[in-house]
């Protein structure tokens, strides 16, 4: 039965804006009060409480939903564009709505918005005789729609978004063609519409497009609604005899058989379109504002200027023989002949409505079967809007999207830039500092805030050109202007200026002059700007990669696809991200991207690598950079950040997944946004964006510090994280080392550095070789050893198989050694220890000669040396009779000459007998605490920080000192052949006193 709620009143006394989600669940409104508040539409949770949303600053004129944005706009010319996304329903079942920042700011109010079906565009009316195309997918301005003479108050796509229908106030209606790749008018129709008094929104009327696209409805003059039919663009009906006053608004029901209007004589009017007659209708105490018809559903809702809202339920009283406002979606798994005949029926029936009048040119999109391919396609937008309730539920099937090729249309961004929030955006945000920009009414402010205070004071400038991009980097900062075309702000640039301009502001404090400035061609933009202490960079609009010197030297030129999206440099490389041409779209506006790189010199004279560069599924790349190394990276809308790995040789150059920052805040339990700022070989710097905010805060945040962790798989394992970080460890650094070589300079920090790095990969190794042992995984310790790159961590990984009791992996790893760090074993040359015991008859020893290696000698087996003396060889001493060297340049790199004994002896190598002890019964793997005398594995590792490492005999003695010496220490010289073999393999004994020796 018919029912009309009592008013809700959401608003504070004024105009008020209503408008209903795609799937009906929800209805948004705007008012006086500068709020869009957000209602639940079912019986069951509409008198649950609103979400609120506080971004406007102003009263609220316009709005437009569809899928998943919502669009609104005040009186102080701002439109805010609000992201439902693809997963509004969160798991309790409540909406899910974000801010995405500001779409457009105009000098003058927004009366009306209207968005494109495939949501990639959306068209803003304001009140400065223009109509602003502006892009969804990064906030640019598209196109200005000149040619009314006067404010326009009403824009309407069609659904297939190939029309689009301005109305200004005095009457006059444009048709604009928005096929092309610069929209035209293709029609005008003066006087069609009422003749509005400008800047009073009671008294502007609206025109909507009928879901099917066939004709638009607009309000006119006697008090009446003319449909308007595509094509001819001929009045084909009308609809009057009710209203006594102005009609303000209309809305169509999804399967485009009714018309709902309301107006200032405070009536709400339902028509049916067919039998051009009312339905029924409804008298308000008050004038009304907006209607709008439930797309799924029996329902609609109106407001009126005392800021209330009113639900209208079960409008068409199905039980007088009137049919449905919603259309039922065909089951296309059951689809067969009769469905061609209902759709002939319908088809027939709505060419009748209007005394037979033939449409040119016009399909009903349900006729798919008397469409081409292209037609389809082009139509296909259209079914968008036709969301189906079978039992009234208030919800909707999945739609399956249609995917086909797609004309690459490439829309470029500045990492670290944002869109403007409360008059104020970043136009760069990194490592070196961020760069601010603050509206004024005639001009701009220019805010440049550095991290390091140190080296250069915070800079502030009057932006009369009021910039668009920057580029910060050490040496200056990279300004740039652009038309309307591609500013994310219409009010940067006016239409009728057709010259941008690139301004380098220099940081150096040596040189006086040294800021310049280009004036780029008529018809030539800047479509993303570079910079860094080589230089600068800029691609504009006409395909031009333009490259500067840090002095204003143009020094190279060249021509690419004009499909650049996005461009980053660091020191002397340039980074370009593309479009590729395999980009797909679907019949539901989403697009599938596709993206290729460009590594260069920043002096154009050298490609260091190309090819693809990947991009989570139904993501899109929205941040590009360096990390503090020099690794090219990137970042999608999905979270995925990534490097450019092995760049150096362009060959083998890959993208190496490095962070999912969506795993990271799904662990963390907390609903939080990542914005990228900077990347380092430890740390991912980002502004950590709360709750429903996209973009960081002003004034400019404390970064966050998202630590690498590499998405190897089970890393929830102690095993796992350890193997994660010496994935990342050996990542950044093989990248410093092949960038030192393709720099012809020395490691970052030096060798001592480099060793330090090496070091600290060795050491997560060792963790993963002692885990591997007491897990009895022979080869494991086996593969993860012959990762290690320094001797004496060989040795370490030596001594946890023995200590583990792994005598066979212990022997493996010694020949394995031999051949990785000693060289092969020469047949003539024979060691002789001058040792006459019996136990070694029938052993013959393993030679190792080490003389045409330039390594640093073996210990295993060397001769002891020619004194009585007992030797100390604690890490602050070295042994007397070894000659004393400090570390090579490139230790253990084979740079060296090998160090030999004073005596000239050669180094045996012998194999080890097994430990005369068994393993203790520890089937949980309990840590057995060793003897006081005997040192940690990993204090003896540790030992070689500080002074930059042992020399090359020091660690030889520290890890393995020969029998003798091990006698001489022990101070016993009886003890038998058997055990004084063993301690070739055992831990260095630190000296024990006599007390704890008489204990033990």
């Amino acid at each position: 039965m018919t029912q009309i709620t009592d008013p809700r009143y959401a608003h504070a006394e004024g105009y008020t804006t209503v408008a209903f989600g795609s799937n009906g669940r929800f209805i948004c409104t705007g008012g006086s009060d500068s709020l869009v508040r957000v209602f639940y539409s079912s019986k069951a949770e509409r008198d649950e409480e609103a979400i609120k949303l506080e971004q406007h600053s102003d009263n609220i004129l316009a709005m437009a939903v569809s899928r998943n944005k919502i669009i609104s706009g005040d009186e102080e010319g701002t439109a805010f564009c609000f992201d439902i996304g693809t997963t509004a329903l969160t798991e309790t079942g409540k909406l899910s709505i974000e801010p995405s920042g500001t779409v457009l700011r105009s000098p003058l109010p927004a009366r009306d918005v209207s968005i494109s079906n495939s949501e990639r565009q959306v068209a803003i009316a304001t009140d400065d005789e223009n109509v602003s195309i502006v892009s969804l997918l990064d906030m640019s301005l598209l196109h200005t729609l000149e040619g009314h003479r006067g404010s326009v108050n009403s824009v309407s796509y069609s659904p297939d978004g190939a029309y689009l229908v301005s109305i200004g106030c005095n009457g006059t209606a444009r048709v604009w063609d928005m096929r092309e790749d610069t929209p035209s008018c293709i029609s005008v129709m003066p006087k069609i519409a009422y003749v509005c008094e400008p800047g009073n929104s009671m008294e502007q009327c609206k025109s909507r497009w009928s879901p099917d696209g066939r004709f638009l409805a607009v309000p006119c003059p006697d008090h009446v609604i003319k449909l308007v039919e595509r094509g001819t663009w001929q009045v084909a009906s009308e609809l009057g005899g009710h209203h006594t006053g102005m009609i303000t608004y209309v809305s169509w029901s999804s399967n485009s058989k009714y018309i709902v209007s309301v107006g200032l004589d405070g009536q709400v009017v339902v028509w049916d379109v067919g039998t051009r007659s009312v339905v029924l209708s409804h008298s308000n105490s008050g004038p009304l504002c907006q209607v709008d018809w439930n797309p799924c559903g029996n329902m609609l809702a109106f407001t009126d200027c005392a800021g209330a809202m009113y639900i209208w339920d079960e409008v068409i009283p199905l039980d007088k023989g009137h049919e449905m406002p919603y259309k039922r979606q065909p089951d296309v798994h059951h689809a067969n002949s009769n469905t061609n005949n209902n759709n002939d029926t319908a088809a027939a029936s709505m060419n009748g409505l209007f005394d037979d009048v033939a449409i040119d040119g016009v399909e009903d999109v349900n006729d798919h079967v008397d469409m081409s391919e292209d037609e389809i396609d082009d139509a296909g937008d259209a079914l968008d809007d036709f969301v189906v309730d079978d039992d009234g539920a208030g919800y909707t099937e999945h739609q399956v999207p249609r995917w086909m090729a797609s004309d690459p249309q490439a829309y470029a961004f500045q990492p670290g830039s944002t869109p403007w929030i409360s008059g104020r955006r970043y136009l760069a945000f990194n490592m070196v500092g961020s760069v601010v920009s603050i509206a004024q009414e005639s001009h701009n402010t220019i805010q440049i805030e550095f991290h390091d205070k140190s080296l250069h004071r915070d800079i502030h400038f009057s932006d009369s050109f009021r910039f668009s991009m920057a580029a910060l980097a050490e040496s200056g900062c990279l300004f740039a202007t652009t038309t309307n075309e591609l500013a994310n702000d219409r009010s940067l640039r006016t239409s009728n200026d057709a010259e941008s301009v690139l301004s380098f502001r220099a940081f150096a404090s040596w040189s006086a002059n040294s800021d310049w400035m280009f004036k780029l061609p008529d018809k030539e933009h800047p479509r993303c700007i570079a910079a860094s202490s080589h230089g600068a960079a800029a691609v504009t609009s006409l395909g031009m990669l333009r490259l500067f010197t840090v002095g204003g030297v143009q020094r190279h030129i060249e021509s690419l696809p004009n499909r650049v999206v996005a461009c980053v440099a660091h020191n002397d490389l340039l980074l370009l991200v593309l479009e590729t041409l395999g980009a797909l779209k679907s019949n539901m506006g989403a697009r599938k991207m596709e993206y290729e790189y460009m590594l260069m010199t920043m002096d154009g004279q050298k490609r260091v690598a190309t090819g693809s560069c990947p991009v989570s599924p139904s993501g899109e790349i929205v941040w590009i950079g360096f990390s503090e190394e020099g690794h090219p990276a990137t970042c999608d809308s999905k979270g995925m950040l990534r490097v450019l790995h092995r760049y150096w040789t362009s060959s083998d150059a890959c993208w190496v997944p490095i962070l999912d920052t969506r795993k990271l805040a799904h662990d963390r339990g907390s609903r939080e946004t990542f914005w990228p700022v900077a990347l380092s070989a430890k740390q991912f710097m980002v502004a950590t964006c709360k709750g429903k905010s996209r973009f960081p805060p002003f004034p400019q945040p404390i970064l966050d510090e998202l630590d690498i962790d590499i998405p190897l798989l089970h890393t929830d394992t102690s095993a796992g994280q350890q193997e994660s970080k010496v994935f990342a460890s050996r990542l950044f650094s093989e990248q410093q080392s092949a960038e030192a070589e393709r720099t012809d300079s020395e490691y970052p920090g030096g060798a001592s550095v480099q060793m330090r790095d090496d070091l600290e990969q060795d050491k997560l190794l060792l963790r993963l070789i002692q885990l591997a042992c007491k897990a009895d995984k022979a080869q494991r310790a086996v593969d993860l050893t012959l990762m290690i790159k320094l001797e004496r961590s060989f040795d370490a990984a030596i001594k946890i198989a023995v200590y583990q009791k792994q005598t066979t992996l212990a022997e493996r790893l010694m020949r394995i050694k031999e051949t990785k760090f000693g060289g092969e074993q020469d047949a003539d040359v024979v060691g002789n220890d001058n040792d006459d015991d019996d136990d070694d008859e029938g052993e013959p020893p393993a030679v190792l000669n080490v003389s045409h290696h330039m390594r640093p000698k073996a210990t295993y087996g060397q001769r002891a040396p020619k004194t009585t003396d007992s030797m100390d060889l604690s890490d602050d001493n070295e042994p007397a009779d070894m000659p004393a060297q400090s570390p090579p340049a490139a230790m253990y790199g084979g740079m060296a000459a090998a160090p030999s004994t004073d005596d000239g002896s050669e180094l045996v190598v012998r194999s080890a007998k097994p430990p005369v002890t068994s393993k203790p019964f520890n089937p949980f793997e309990v840590a057995i605490p060793t003897m006081e005398n005997k040192q940690g594995l990993f204090d003896a590792a540790a030992s070689v920080q500080g002074s930059g490492g042992l020399s090359a005999a020091e660690s030889a003695a520290a890890v393995l000192p020969n029998k003798r010496q091990q006698s001489a220490e022990d101070g016993t010289n009886g003890i038998p052949r058997k055990q004084a073999k063993m301690s070739a393999f055992a831990f260095k004994k630190a000296p024990i006193d006599s007390d704890s020796k008489d204990k033990a």
